[in-house]
């Protein structure tokens, strides 16, 4: 039974359900037994970025059995980018695209995310039929899953090509992104399940889509302060077209 001082939280979409401690100072995630070795994957992560010197979560409990297993961390201080309050946006932009840096500048990281993985699990999910259309561009819902994934499929020898591998979030989208509602600088990353040695691309390209979806904001500025005059439109593109097919 879930003790009273926990509460539930209603966001995610996995089968891993999340908690928050009453008095906002942890958060706790239990996954059934199929779910172990994710939320484990996410124990690893969180333990290693903790390490780096990186402002973020720290893992304050784990748990398992054959039943499944619990995740505690403590709570990341500041607010997701996702809410700041629209006069606040264009001077977040800096500290977002820095926070990106930083990361994407760590060194030795032990953690992998072959693309070719990837695209292993877009095609799972592409099989299954649980591709969510939500997820997709406007563009692309014209399309069915099938014809997506060989789109995909066909640009990546150029992605593969020119991969620069750094760490990346590997969903670095503005809810995942805490910064001081004040200061607007960066009080640390969550979710991060899918942290690892990945083309930086993968990561810009989200928080391409995110800025003009949630905020309205052209990317230009954003990738300037990245540190990108002249971004591979190419690259941005294929990792926006196959992101969306490996949640399902």
């Amino acid at each position: 039974m879930r003790p009273p001082e926990w509460l539930p939280v209603e966001s995610g979409e996995s089968d891993t359900e999340v908690f928050r401690r009453a008095d906002g100072t942890a958060y706790a995630k239990i996954a059934p037994a199929h779910g172990v070795e994710e939320l484990r994957a996410e124990r690893d992560r969180v333990l290693w970025l903790a390490g780096t010197g990186m402002p973020g979560a720290q893992v304050l409990d784990w748990s398992e059995s054959d039943d499944g297993a619990r995740l505690v961390t403590s709570a990341v201080p500041g607010v997701p980018a996702i809410d700041l309050p629209v006069e606040k946006r264009q001077r977040a932009l800096p500290a977002i695209s820095a926070a990106l840096r930083t990361l994407h500048e760590l060194p030795d990281c032990p953690f992998t995310r072959p693309l070719s993985e990837v695209v292993d699990q877009a095609a799972d999910v592409v099989r299954r039929g649980a591709v969510n259309p939500d997820f997709l561009r406007d563009e692309d819902r014209q399309y069915r899953p099938e014809q997506l994934l060989q789109r995909v499929k066909d640009e990546q020898p150029y992605a593969e090509k020119t991969a620069e591998l750094v760490v990346c979030h590997g969903d670095a989208c503005l809810p995942n992104i805490l910064l001081d509602p004040e200061t607007l600088e960066l009080t640390g990353f969550i979710d991060l399940g899918r942290l690892g040695l990945a083309d930086r691309y993968s990561d810009l390209a989200l928080m391409v889509t995110q800025l003009l979806d949630e905020w309205d904001l052209p990317a230009d500025a954003f990738l300037r302060e990245y540190g990108l005059e002249e971004p591979d439109q190419r690259r941005l593109a294929f990792y926006l077209q196959l992101d969306p097919l490996t949640w399902g």
